[in-house]
């Protein structure tokens, strides 16, 4: 087992999972769920346009995958890709802590543009990094350990993240208004840049090429041919999507995948709203629901260890099982919740369902395909789970404010349970599955 194990593993380990802690600390300063619905409503955001958050991030990470997924099979070596791509994720913050302090008295309109902006720009680099990035750790961190990893180091991150959190809810509560949030995106930046410095000491073991044949008897680039360069662009991209659309046609335990994902992608509704809700018939007051963001990380940080040997040992179809569950716990419970208590188990449990969904989302797609399309295989997954990821935020806007929070959050318990039935008796468990392929 020892011998089997990727050159560099435990530098890989270390750096690699420390370069997920620092993003993790940055994000969690910034939170989508609580700082950025905050700092919209500062600004004089509606229901509708605060759940445009979630959606516009959803728009960045889950459209972009599918675009690249070949091109990263092409290459043998995808760390120098990720570097590059992956600035877009970081400069964003930056921009937001400049902007903020510019135009954040009596330009609110045009600021509130530019969060928006920045928010797709920076998740528009993550979707252009996601799958070369995942592809990359699932070879340089061997499968039995896959969990522990994305386990222990989003764990660390979230644990980092509490303090990240709690950073950001002293702001709120002690800074006055824009240097506060200004501040935060600052601190994120900075967080950021550590994690960049962090991946970019990752030692990269090489991986298989995969050449899509052309129309023509060439191949995507092959060099040779009479095609120019415009049309074999052109004809590589139909290669492409016949061959994707060849491979949902071919393999029904992923098409059973991505439909569960997409009701997992509706149970998502509730989340965008759980802030606003509590500001504004939950009792509590900005600096409360900046605490509740605290208490989000808690919940994120124990269920990532737990998470991650429960993965490791039974298997990453359980993880996406007790994620569904969470999701459903959160949002029916939201129904009733009044106070900063109450809504700090709102909280904790849907730190839960979003620490067991990111896991999954990571090892279960990991293990799903074959390894030579494992790219492919994860920018499927995020394609097909960005209509319901983007659509579910703005309708959930839409209900909550023409009918108040209890419809969103009843769509969202019965999304997720539904769900959870799902992915415990209709999907297959990769495992099993490449077992009986062997």
């Amino acid at each position: 087992m020892i011998a089997a194990r990727p050159a560099h593993m435990w530098w890989n380990f270390t750096v690699l999972g420390a370069d997920i802690a620092f993003f993790m600390l940055g994000l969690s300063i910034s939170s989508s769920y609580t700082l950025l619905p905050l700092f919209a409503a500062q600004l004089g955001a509606s229901n509708v346009v605060v759940a445009l958050i979630p959606a516009v991030r959803a728009l960045g990470l889950y459209g972009p995958p599918l675009l690249v997924a070949s091109l990263v099979e092409r290459r043998r070596h995808a760390l120098p890709y990720i570097l590059v791509m992956t600035v877009l994720e970081r400069v964003p913050y930056l921009v937001l802590a400049a902007a903020t302090l510019l135009l954040a008295r009596g330009h609110n309109a045009a600021l509130l543009a530019i969060m928006f902006v920045m928010i797709f720009i920076a998740l528009l680099g993550g979707g252009l990094t996601y799958p070369a990035w995942l592809d990359m750790i699932a070879r340089a961190i061997p499968g039995a350990w896959l969990g522990r990893f994305f386990g222990f180091w989003t764990g660390a991150g979230n644990l980092v993240g509490i303090g990240g959190a709690a950073v950001a809810a002293a702001l709120l509560a002690g800074v006055a208004w824009p240097l506060n949030f200004a501040l935060c995106f600052a601190l994120t930046f900075a967080a950021m840049v550590a994690s960049f410095v962090l991946l970019s000491l990752g030692r990269e073991p090489p991986r298989a090429q995969h050449v899509i044949a052309l129309p023509d008897g060439g191949a995507m680039g092959a060099a040779g041919g009479t095609a120019s360069a415009a049309q074999e662009w052109i004809q590589a991209r139909r290669a492409e999507l016949r061959e994707q659309w060849r491979l949902v046609r071919a393999d029904g335990g992923l098409r059973r995948l991505l439909l569960s994902n997409g009701l997992a992608g509706i149970a998502t509704m509730a989340g965008a709203l759980f802030a606003i809700a509590a500001l504004k018939q939950g009792g509590l007051s900005d600096a409360e629901v900046g605490a509740e963001n605290t208490v989000l990380f808690v919940g994120m940080t124990a269920a990532n260890i737990l998470w991650g040997t429960v993965g490791d040992r039974f298997g990453h179809k359980a993880v996406l099982v007790g994620s569904a569950l969470a999701a459903a716990a959160s949002a029916l419970l939201a129904l009733g919740a009044h106070g900063f208590w109450a809504y700090a188990l709102v909280f904790a449990l849907f730190g839960v369902n979003v620490a067991g969904a990111n896991l999954a989302g990571l090892t279960f797609i990991a293990e799903f395909g074959p390894a030579l399309r494992r790219p492919t295989y994860v920018a499927l997954a995020s394609v097909a789970y960005a209509p319901f990821v983007i659509g579910a935020p703005i309708l959930g806007g839409v209900l909550a404010d023409h009918w108040g929070y209890a419809p969103v959050f009843w769509l969202s318990g019965v999304a997720g349970l539904l769900a959870l039935v799902a992915y415990q008796f209709w999907v297959p468990d990769p495992r099993k599955r490449a077992r009986a392929e062997a």
